[in-house]
């Protein structure tokens, strides 16, 4: 009886050891919604926050620097840079709609200025596509 209480005990922090994983997983995943003021708002406080921690603004920072920055920033408002940044390369967006275009500033603020080279060795296929597709859409 004792050995069965044991397994069960073991067993349940072990199931709670992989649902808090997953938890974990599906945040950092989590996709800010484009056109949605609120979120515009959620990400301002959290860049201004993230901004405290460090002694130079984003734009003066080396690129790995800002893409850090930027990913410390959505992770603070509960959201994924690169979730976020992809989902915006793959969706239908209007560049007359202000919050849309203020979310796409925000995503491609680490890669102003940047060669297409730099540009490579810090994003995946994927954002680097995303990228693409935003500056072609947002010109």
């Amino acid at each position: 009886m004792q050995n069965l209480i044991k397994r069960t005990v073991y067993l349940g922090v072990m199931l709670l050891a992989i649902l808090s994983l997953t938890a974990c997983d599906e945040k950092k995943q989590r996709v800010a919604p484009s056109g949605d003021h609120a979120v515009l708002e959620e990400l301002a406080a959290a860049y201004r926050k993230v901004s405290e921690k460090y002694p130079v603004q984003p734009q003066a920072m080396p690129p790995k620097g800002r893409k850090e920055f930027l990913n410390k920033v959505f992770t603070q408002a509960g959201y994924s840079y690169s979730a976020t940044l992809i989902a915006m390369g793959q969706a239908a967006t209007d560049r007359s709609n202000k919050e849309q275009r203020d979310l796409v500033e925000l995503l491609l603020l680490p890669v102003k200025g940047l060669s297409s080279e730099v540009r490579a060795g810090l994003y995946t296929d994927d954002e680097l596509v995303a990228m693409q597709r935003l500056q072609i859409n947002f010109r």
